[in-house]
């Protein structure tokens, strides 16, 4: 079974998270995997100023400045490569309308070998609407990843005290 945690930042602009979540994703010594669409995959400060470009020409700095997803896997996926193909499969859900990075980790934790963060820009680089992280969207998501993974899928929103992990 996958399970998608979805953290919401509400804090604003100004706390810093997007580019504390985006060195928590480029953390050399955790992330096994790094990619993304519409931004730049190698370079830390070039991907925070990317999304951050996006947020002020749309005027959405005040807004939440990212939507987290962790997306943890069972015994389905028992290789790096498998993981590495589902964090691409499944950041393609998003490409046409979000920047997206993703970091694939490994961390055994109960049924879970390998884990997916994915950071999504809450502003769409097409018309500056703010992602809707409502239950019908995590349910259409949840749809598409049991349909790429051939699993169950089930998500839940993780407060905001949460820790980054599964």
């Amino acid at each position: 079974m996958a399970i998608i945690k979805c953290k919401k930042d509400s804090y604003g602009y100004n706390t810093d998270y997007l580019l504390k979540v985006l060195d928590y994703l480029y953390d050399k010594e955790k992330a096994l995997h790094i990619g993304g669409f519409g931004v730049d995959t190698y370079d830390l400060q070039k991907t925070y100023k990317q999304m951050l470009f996006i947020k002020k020409y749309f005027h959405k700095t005040l807004e939440n400045p990212i939507i987290h997803f962790i997306i943890s896997f069972g015994d389905e996926v028992k290789t790096y490569g498998k993981a590495k193909y589902y964090a691409f499969l499944i950041g393609a859900f998003f490409k046409c309308r979000h920047q997206l990075l993703w970091a694939v980790h490994k961390k055994k934790r109960e049924d879970s070998l390998y884990h997916i963060h994915m950071v999504l820009n809450s502003v769409s680089f097409v018309d500056g609407k703010l992602y809707d992280s409502s239950r019908k969207n995590l349910s259409d998501l949840c749809e598409y990843v049991g349909r790429i993974t051939g699993v169950g899928c089930r998500y839940f929103f993780a407060g905001y005290g949460s820790t980054d992990d599964v």
